[in-house]
């Protein structure tokens, strides 16, 4: 049996087992790399490689400044403040999304999510909500947000590379450039979360109805201060890292704002590690191999391969659509740098061979692995939420489904619109 076929079936079990629910999703995640080493996939080294991955270590530095906000007060504040704009669910669902969009479209969806967790939480325990109806907008909307601008995801600068490159640079493609499907995609999801979230989001009880239930006002100032500057500093620095090529990268910002949170007493050792969201780290460390396991071993080029060769005499409408479909499919396991390295150029390539502008095919790719929603292994900040909010894996399909059809029906109006395939 070929590695790309084992790593099929290890994937197909592995969703299996988590739809289930009937093990410990931690004990599931930490099964897959163990599988992928006995079936000879993967190497001992890569079982264990992705625990230092960068994304992860982003995590671990953010559940420290994100601790320090709770500890502080400055999440309550925060909220406080929030809560006087509105304090219906389905209002703060969409402020939930719709901020998170704007700032993932300039700062990456992990760095979004990681810094919005602490006031999210502290919005629904003061609204009295169920923190899972926050957290998936949360998620949601640093997903898709990240299709405002070129610098939202790897994804977009891939599918900028493709069509400049194999364009022969005589198509640019501009920072705004894919706004234009962009936003009406971060509108569309807002208006269905506002109609219909509260059905399609689950109640969940969660930790955070049981933390930080003591008075702040022993709290010295000057913590919050400096956690302040420490988090403001934390956002800035990383937005900063998408223009001025010479700053550390952002989880190496994100642990020195950890080091100064310590460093200054505002947390303890032993509170810092307490923040840890252990389950968040398997999920994210331990799930990365299979991704690059669909990757290297062809797996993932195989499934591409059996739509195109399905598709491949269709008319340029078709092509684009099942693109996106298998695309949107492929980024909710791997990962969505993959997913659009992988299928760019295969876009590109149908297109130009039946004489269609590739660009709308391309963009289509683009777009699809960024409404990478359905699972909490999609994307790093998924899994960023389980812990907080009791997120078990079934609960991203539902509201995941939804948001991915409102997108798939918006992007099929509107590139061709913007990028008519015969022009």
């Amino acid at each position: 049996m070929s590695p790309a076929i084992i790593t099929l079936i290890i994937l197909f079990l592995a969703i299996v087992l988590l739809l289930l629910d009937r093990l410990p999703m931690g004990l599931i995640v930490f099964m897959v790399p163990m599988v992928l080493y006995f079936t000879g996939i993967i190497n001992a080294k890569e079982v264990f490689a992705s625990v230092v991955n960068p994304n992860v270590i982003l995590i671990l530095g953010m559940c420290v400044i994100g601790a320090a906000f709770f500890k502080t007060g400055l999440a309550y504040m925060t909220s406080e403040f929030l809560l006087k704009f509105t304090r219906s669910e389905r209002g703060l669902m969409v402020l939930v999304f719709m901020i998170s969009g704007i700032i993932s479209g300039f700062v990456s969806n992990s760095g979004t999510v990681a810094i919005l967790i602490p006031i999210v939480l502290g919005i629904a325990k003061n609204g009295k909500i169920s923190p899972i109806k926050l957290l998936l907008p949360l998620v949601f909307g640093a997903t898709i947000g990240a299709d405002i601008s070129i610098i939202g995801s790897p994804g977009n600068l891939i599918a900028k590379n493709t069509i400049e490159e194999l364009s022969k640079g005589t198509m640019k493609v501009g920072f705004f450039e894919y706004s234009k499907i962009g936003i009406p995609l971060l509108i569309g999801s807002a208006i269905c979360l506002y109609f219909f979230g509260g059905k399609i989001i689950p109640n969940r009880e969660a930790e955070i109805n049981k933390v930080e239930e003591f008075d702040y006002s022993h709290i010295p100032a000057w913590h919050r201060k400096v956690t302040s500057v420490v988090l403001i500093g934390t956002v800035l620095g990383m937005a900063a890292t998408d223009y001025i090529k010479t700053l550390p990268p952002i989880h190496i910002i994100a642990c020195l704002g950890a080091i100064i949170i310590v460093l200054f007493g505002i947390l303890s050792q032993k509170e810092a590690f307490d923040s840890f969201e252990t389950l968040t780290v398997f999920m994210l460390a331990f799930m990365i191999p299979l991704g690059n396991a669909l990757n290297s071993t062809g797996a993932g080029e195989m499934i591409a391969n059996f739509v195109v060769s399905i598709t491949g005499n269709s008319g340029v409408f078709i092509i684009m659509a099942s693109l996106w479909i298998l695309t949107w499919g492929l980024t909710q396991v791997m990962s969505n740098t993959a997913a659009c390295t992988l299928l760019c150029p295969v876009g590109w390539s149908i297109a130009e061979s039946i004489g269609a502008d590739p660009r709308a095919v391309v963009i289509a790719i683009f777009i699809a692995s960024s409404i990478a929603v359905c699972t909490p292994m999609a994307i790093p900040a998924n899994s960023m939420i389980i812990g907080p909010g009791n997120v078990k894996f079934k609960d991203f399909i539902k509201p995941g489904l939804a948001i991915s059809f409102i997108c798939f029906v918006l992007s099929m109006i509107l590139l061709p619109v913007f990028y008519p395939f015969y022009p």
